[in-house]
């Protein structure tokens, strides 16, 4: 029997070191975000063959593992094979038909090798994230941002008494009462207690003394309308975890998205990730409006052992 275990804070320096030597691009590869999420997929873990395997038994969809991902950051064959199998040992013992899903383009040879001719691969588009140049966002140069800058201008006209703080724990409870204020007029019920977008960003920041987390907030007149956090990727990338604002109040969210962007990462990255669009038409178009300078897509490989 295969010992896949739930994540726990104490986990933290133990998976962080191995994700950080894998340089990630795909979003979901820090331990902030895995924790945060991980009552919503039901992740699991556990070393095999030298290698960190991750599985997810989410209410919301269909068993899966990530692609194995090396402790030192080289691929060994040996140790993969290893990994696989007790991968394949887990689903089998649950009953789960095998499935490798948010699979990095990158990555899929590593199992389309393995497996050869024994798998299905297929493109999950809701999940491709979407990666921006920093120097795009901060700074909105040119033409092809006027709208951007329009919606920033006519925020800043409207609403003269607005400031822009970084998140600290003395105003972390102001991030939370935007939270809800958002669910509140989004209508946002949480199915399920354990899936909920609310509960993960709660969770950031409620560790935020233990997480290397970045974050924004946006005060209109003395209270808090907007915020954001984020985190480093990898050495050149940072991702976009949270961004929750008053829609009620034009521009709030292209102010805030530019003075994050411009405030805590054009020093410090190449490239910013805000993540996938989810299938949801109205997140696709505003991801696209800020044109992407490239996207990371991911698969879903079904395997026939």
């Amino acid at each position: 029997m295969c010992d896949f275990r739930e994540i726990t804070l104490g986990d933290q320096d133990l998976i962080t070191p191995i994700l950080r030597r894998m340089r990630p691009i795909s979003s979901e590869f820090t331990f902030p975000y895995l924790y945060a999420w991980r009552r919503d997929y039901n992740f699991r873990f556990g070393i095999f063959g030298d290698h960190l395997c991750l599985v997810s038994n989410s209410r919301e969809a269909f068993p899966f593992a990530f692609c194995p991902i090396p402790l030192g950051g080289q691929h060994d064959s040996e140790g993969f094979k290893k990994a696989i199998e007790a991968i394949e040992s887990h689903f089998r013992e649950q009953h789960y038909d095998l499935a490798f899903a948010r699979v990095e383009e990158s990555r899929l040879p590593l199992l389309t090798g393995h497996y050869q001719s024994r798998v299905e691969v297929s493109p999950l588009p809701e999940t491709s994230d979407y990666v921006y140049n920093t120097s795009d966002l901060a700074q909105l140069a040119g033409r092809k941002y006027s709208k951007k800058r329009n919606h920033i201008s006519q925020f800043m006209r409207k609403h003269e008494n607005h400031e822009y703080v970084s998140v600290g724990p003395e105003n972390i409870s102001e991030c939370l009462r935007v939270f809800e204020e958002w669910c509140e007029k989004n209508e946002s019920d949480c199915r399920h207690p354990d899936n909920c977008e609310r509960l993960a960003c709660k969770e950031l920041l409620d560790n935020w003394d233990r997480f290397e987390l970045k974050g924004g907030l946006v005060r209109v007149d003395g209270k808090a309308e907007a915020f954001t956090v984020g985190e480093k990727l990898n050495d050149d990338m940072a991702v976009v975890r949270v961004e929750k604002g008053n829609l009620d109040i034009h521009g709030v969210y292209t102010f805030i998205n530019r003075e994050f962007c411009s405030r805590e990462w054009a020093d410090n990255t190449k490239y910013i990730n805000r993540e996938e669009d989810m299938g949801i038409e109205g997140l696709r178009k505003s991801k696209k409006s800020y044109l992407p300078a490239f996207m990371v897509n991911k698969y879903l490989v079904r395997c026939h052992t």
